[in-house]
């Protein structure tokens, strides 16, 4: 069966920055395409990271950007997200997640959008996509190597606690890495980076309350309280790596890439004018501070 759309054959960066640089992605579900704007930019100038680590959309979005095609995560903006198999309310009521992730991560690399598996198993990029273990509340790390044709990982990376449902593989139950490790900065410095590119999908000076509902999340995460206390702390996880981010950036030891104009969608959104003009935003931003990143 042919693609709907011609297709954008991976290519071979440039420059690969040396090692010890991270690029560290924050997820974000829709919102996440201003990630994907960035990753574009960097593709314009043929540079790679020697190691790149994200979670939930932050890390999906990379996909395209280590199999080197350019303007792959802008089709699939632009043709799909606005589809409801992509998301929408009617997945839930069907499927019990908001995000369609058969569509997301079957469909479309299969049957639309081309997916140059060859050239993103030989990217000599170390790429670690973070899940949340629901047993132990903690995050766990895989390569992308370990990533599989069906993308069995991504999935479980980006499926959002309450509108996605737990991920089994190989015996575990896991969930959205955001969880866990929503900015994930510790383990890339735990892994020897020194130097870090690290981008944000919230507007500088975000701080992420707490979660209202706790009696629910302890209900529908019984099975997995660690899960639910874990979702419960989320918010003091998320704020103390987000400074630690900045502290970095102060010391002059990090970039924070992150969007400048107000954001005007969430993390569900599918208003495509919206997120076309969140994506290009991204793009122009990530093209204005490569020279410093060039300087790191």
């Amino acid at each position: 069966m042919p693609f709907t759309h011609p297709p954008i054959h991976g290519i071979k960066p440039k420059t690969t920055l040396p090692q010890g640089i991270a690029l560290v992605c924050e997820g974000g579900g829709t919102r996440g395409f201003y990630s994907a704007g960035v990753f574009e930019a960097f593709m314009d100038e043929g540079l790679m990271f020697p190691y790149i680590i994200g979670v939930s959309a932050g890390a999906a979005n990379a996909l395209s950007y280590v199999s080197g095609q350019p303007g792959r995560n802008r089709q699939i903006l632009e043709f799909y997200v606005g589809d409801k198999r992509y998301v929408s309310k009617r997945n839930l009521f069907r499927h019990g997640t908001l995000f369609g992730y058969d569509f997301i991560f079957k469909t479309v690399p299969q049957n639309h959008i081309f997916w140059d598996n060859d050239n993103f198993l030989a990217a000599e990029t170390h790429l670690l996509t973070g899940v949340t273990d629901c047993e132990t509340g903690l995050p766990a790390w895989f390569g992308k190597n370990e990533l599989g044709n069906d993308f069995h990982i991504a999935r479980s990376s980006c499926s959002v606690p309450l509108i996605g449902k737990i991920v089994h593989h190989d015996n575990r139950a896991f969930l959205d890495g955001g969880i866990s490790a929503p900015i994930p900065i510790t383990k890339a410095i735990e892994d020897g980076n020194t130097k870090f590119v690290i981008v944000l999908t919230r507007n500088k000076g975000y701080t992420k309350p707490p979660f209202k509902h706790k009696r629910l999340l302890k209900f529908v995460y019984r099975k997995y309280p660690k899960l639910a206390e874990a979702l419960i702390n989320r918010h003091t996880l998320y704020n103390n790596q987000l400074a630690l981010c900045e502290q970095l950036e102060a010391e002059g030891k990090a970039i924070i890439i992150r969007p400048q104009q107000p954001l005007t969608v969430d993390t569900t959104a599918t208003n495509i004018k919206k997120l076309l003009a969140l994506h290009d935003e991204g793009h122009a931003e990530g093209r204005a501070v490569i020279s410093k990143i060039m300087k790191l």
